[in-house]
C-alpha cells in the first residue's frame, strides 16, 4: 500500500509540473510574440542548416530534466516530512502535502527569479503584486525561511533513517567516498614555476567592449574606477588611440594582424574570412615563438574570432545560429537560478557565461569558465587574448534592472564600474597563477561608443566655417538624418562621432625593462599593437612604411629607448553598414534583424552566420571614409551612387566646413588628406566624386 501511494504521489506531482510548464511556454509566447515573429522571419530568409537540431534538442532535454529534477526532490521532501508527522498512511494528507510544498516551492522560485533576474519576463509576474521593495523583500525572506524549514525536517529525516539502518555503516561509507571524489575532482593543482623570461615574457591583451576612455575616473570622470585608475597610473597610455572600424570582429582583427580592415578584407561584423589569410596574425607568429596561444571571450555572435587566427584553443559560449536562438529564448525560472552554476554550465552552455543573455548573466560566471584554463600548469609561455562584453549595450545584466535604471547613460556608466570590479578579479586570478612575473599586457577597448551627447559628434553648429551664406549641411540622406549635427548614437555608425571610434590603449610591463609611464600624445591605431609588442620581444616583423601602415609603439613604452616623438601620419577610419534601427542609443534587436537579415547566411559546418559575398559590395558602398592627419580630420559621406560630401573639421579649434574651397580649407592639409583617401581606398572611390565646392 505504502509503494503505491508513493507512486501515486509522484505522478500526481509530475502531472502539476507539466502543467506549469505549459504555462510557463504560454506566457512566454504571450511575453515574446514579437520575437517569434522575427524568429519565423529569419527562417524564412535564412537556410537553416541540420546542424543546429542536436543543440535544439539537448535544449529540450535539459528543460524538462530541470522539471523533472524539481518534481523529484518536492516528492522525496514530501515523503520524508510524511515520515517524521506519521502521515504517511493517509493518502489524503501525504497528497495536500504534496502539493503544498509544490506550490511553497514554485512560488519561491519565482519569487527569486525576480529577486536576481529582474530583467527575466517571469519577474513581471510578481513585480505587478508587490507596490514596494520593502514588501518584495519580506516575502522573499518569509519564503525561504519556510523553504529552509522544510529542507531541515527532510535532513532531520534523513538523519534519523540513517541512525535506525542496519546498513548505516555502508551508508556513511559511501557518503564519505562520494565527498572524497568530489574533493579531488575539484582540487585546484598548484602551478608549476613560470616559464616565461624577460625575453619570453607572456603576453595577455585584454579588450574591454565599448569602453570611452572619458567615462573612466582616470581621465576625469565622476563615477569611480578604482582598479582601472591603478593600472593606468602604472602604465603607457596612449590617449589619441582610436580604431579603423568601431566593431568588434574588425577592431579584434586589426589588432591581431597589424592591418587595416580595408588591407584584410574584413570590413563588417559577422564578414566572410575565405578570401582572408591570417599566415602573418600576432598569433600564429607567437606560436611560432615556442608559445601557447588561446582566445577567451563572453560573446560570440558578431565577432567571428576562431583558430584560424592561429589560436590553439577558445574559451567561449558556444558559437553559431543556436547561440541566438537558444541563447535569447532560454528565459524559465528554475533553468535561470541554475544557469550561472555548475549544472547549468553543463545543461545550458549557450547561456551560462554568455554576455548576449543579459537577464541571467553575471560578471563572475565568465571568471569561472576561464579559471581552470587560466591555472593549468604551462611549460610554454602563453599568448592569451581575452575580451570582455559587459559594457556593451544594453547595458545591463542579471542584477542591474533595465526597468528601474531606465536612462542609457545612467545604465551604461554603472556597466563601466562593475566591469572595473571584473578586470580586478580577473587580473587576481593572473597573479595567483604567477602569469603576471614576467608579462606585456595591453588593456584596450575594441571601440568606444557614442551616446547621443552634446559633442559626441564633433561639429557644433556655432563652429561651422563658410566663404557663402548657407544652411547647416546635413550629413545624411533626409530619410535617414534625424539627428542634431552635433551628437550621434551607437558605434560603427559615424566617423565625426569620435567617441564612437577613440579608445583606451594602455601598455604595463611586470618583471621586463623599466617603462615610461606616461600619457602620450600623437594619432596612433589599434593596428599598431601587433608592432609593437613583437618589437618589445625582440622579433623582427617587417611593414610596409606607407599611409594606413602599422608602426610600433616601443620606443614610446621603453625607458632605455631615446624618446621620439610619434610621427604625424595618416590614419584611416570607416563606418560599418548602419541600418537606421542601430544609429539610435534604444537600439530595437527586432528591427535591427529584419533589417539586417538579407545581409547574412549561415555556414552549414559551423552554423556561424556570414555576410552574404553578394551583400559586400551594397556594404561598402554605403561606408563613410575618414583620415586622421593631425589636428585635422577629413570625412567623406556618400550621398548617392555618384556623390561624396566632404566635411573637414579642426579638432583643436572645433572649427570645420564642407567647403574645401573655403579660406578655412586651403590653409589646411585638406588636399593632401583627400589624396591619402584615394590613395588608399583605391577603386572604392573611383568613379564617385567628392563635392569639394557645395552645391
Amino acid at each position: 500500500m505504502y509503494n503505491y501511494q508513493k507512486s501515486n504521489l509522484f505522478f500526481y506531482l509530475l502531472s502539476l509540473t507539466g502543467f506549469f510548464l505549459l504555462l510557463e511556454i504560454s506566457f512566454f509566447i504571450q511575453c515574446n510574440k514579437s520575437y517569434f515573429y522575427v524568429f519565423n522571419f529569419v527562417s524564412a530568409n535564412l537556410e537553416l542548416p541540420i546542424t543546429l537540431l542536436p543543440g535544439i534538442l539537448y535544449f529540450i532535454v535539459a528543460q524538462l530534466s530541470v522539471h523533472i529534477g524539481y518534481c523529484l526532490l518536492i516528492w522525496s521532501v514530501t515523503l520524508a516530512m510524511a515520515y517524521l508527522c506519521q502521515c504517511y498512511r493517509i493518502p489524503c494528507k501525504t497528497y495536500i502535502l504534496g502539493m503544498g510544498l509544490w506550490s511553497l516551492g514554485m512560488i519561491t522560485v519565482l519569487m527569486a527569479n525576480l529577486i536576481y533576474f529582474p530583467n527575466s519576463k517571469f519577474s513581471l509576474l510578481f513585480e505587478v503584486l508587490f507596490f514596494h521593495p520593502y514588501v518584495t523583500n519580506m516575502v522573499w525572506w518569509l519564503l525561504l525561511a519556510s523553504c529552509l524549514f522544510c529542507l531541515g525536517l527532510t535532513l532531520l529525516c534523513a538523519i534519523v533513517f540513517f541512525v535506525q539502518s542496519k546498513y548505516r555503516m555502508l551508508i556513511f561509507l559511501s557518503f564519505l567516498s562520494l565527498c572524497s571524489l568530489g574533493f579531488l575532482f575539484s582540487r585546484t593543482l598548484a602551478p608549476i614555476a613560470s616559464p616565461t623570461t624577460a625575453q619570453q615574457p607572456n603576453i595577455i591583451i585584454i579588450g574591454v567592449d565599448s569602453v570611452r576612455p572619458d567615462f573612466l575616473s582616470f581621465f576625469g570622470h565622476k563615477n569611480p574606477t578604482p582598479f582601472l585608475d591603478q593600472f593606468l597610473s602604472q602604465a603607457t597610455i596612449f590617449k589619441e588611440a582610436v580604431t579603423p572600424l568601431a566593431r568588434t570582429f574588425p577592431s579584434w582583427s586589426s589588432v591581431l594582424t597589424g592591418q587595416h580592415p580595408k588591407q584584410m578584407n574584413v570590413r563588417s561584423n559577422l564578414a566572410r574570412q575565405s578570401k582572408t589569410q591570417f599566415n602573418d596574425s600576432l598569433a600564429i607568429l607567437l606560436q611560432q615563438q615556442g608559445y601557447e596561444t588561446i582566445y577567451a571571450t563572453d560573446e560570440t555572435r558578431f565577432s567571428n574570432i576562431g583558430k584560424n587566427f592561429g589560436f590553439d584553443r577558445m574559451v567561449t559560449p558556444p558559437v553559431g545560429l543556436n547561440d541566438f536562438l537558444l541563447g535569447t529564448f532560454n528565459d524559465f525560472p528554475l533553468s535561470n537560478l541554475l544557469i550561472n552554476t555548475l549544472i547549468g554550465k553543463w545543461l545550458f552552455p549557450y547561456s551560462y557565461a554568455n554576455r548576449p543573455v543579459y537577464f541571467t548573466y553575471d560578471p563572475n560566471s565568465f571568471l569561472q569558465l576561464i579559471s581552470p584554463m587560466l591555472s593549468e600548469q604551462r611549460t610554454k609561455p602563453l599568448f592569451l587574448a581575452i575580451h570582455f562584453c559587459l559594457p556593451h549595450h544594453p547595458f545591463v545584466w542579471a542584477a542591474l534592472s533595465a526597468d528601474k535604471v531606465p536612462h542609457v547613460l545612467t545604465r551604461y556608466e554603472q556597466s563601466i564600474v562593475r566591469v572595473d570590479q571584473q578586470l580586478r578579479d580577473f587580473f587576481a586570478l593572473l597573479t595567483q597563477y604567477h602569469l603576471l612575473d614576467h608579462a606585456i599586457v595591453v588593456l584596450l577597448s575594441d571601440h568606444g561608443e557614442a551616446l547621443a551627447l552634446e559633442g559626441d559628434r564633433i561639429t557644433d553648429t556655432k563652429f561651422f566655417m563658410s566663404d557663402r551664406q548657407q544652411e547647416i549641411p546635413r550629413f545624411y540622406p533626409p530619410t535617414m538624418d534625424d539627428e542634431p549635427v552635433n551628437q550621434s548614437a551607437g558605434h560603427g555608425t559615424d566617423v565625426l562621432g569620435l567617441p564612437q571610434y577613440r579608445t583606451l590603449l594602455a601598455f604595463k610591463l611586470y618583471g621586463l625593462e623599466p617603462q615610461q609611464v606616461s600619457i602620450v600624445s600623437g594619432g596612433v591605431s589599434l593596428i599598431d599593437v601587433k608592432p609593437t609588442i613583437l618589437s618589445l620581444i625582440g622579433v623582427n616583423n617587417q611593414y610596409e612604411q606607407a599611409a594606413g601602415s602599422a608602426i610600433s609603439l616601443a620606443d614610446s613604452i621603453l625607458k632605455t629607448s631615446a624618446f621620439k616623438p610619434l610621427p604625424t601620419r595618416h590614419i584611416f577610419i570607416e563606418s560599418d553598414f548602419s541600418p537606421t534601427a542601430i544609429r539610435t542609443v534604444y537600439p530595437e534587436t527586432q528591427q535591427i534583424v529584419l533589417e539586417g537579415i538579407r545581409l547574412f547566411e549561415v555556414d552549414p559546418k559551423t552554423t556561424r552566420l556570414i555576410v552574404k559575398d553578394e551583400m559586400n559590395t551594397m556594404i561598402i558602398n554605403s561606408k563613410q571614409y575618414a583620415n586622421l592627419y593631425g589636428d585635422w580630420i577629413l570625412a567623406l559621406y556618400p550621398q548617392s551612387k555618384a556623390v561624396y560630401a566632404p566635411i573637414l573639421v579642426n579638432q583643436v579649434t572645433g572649427e570645420w566646413t564642407n567647403d574645401l574651397s573655403s579660406a578655412f580649407a586651403r590653409g589646411s592639409p585638406a588636399i593632401v588628406m583627400l589624396a591619402a583617401l584615394k590613395d588608399f581606398y583605391g577603386e572604392e572611390l573611383q568613379g564617385r566624386r567628392v563635392d569639394t565646392v557645395p552645391r
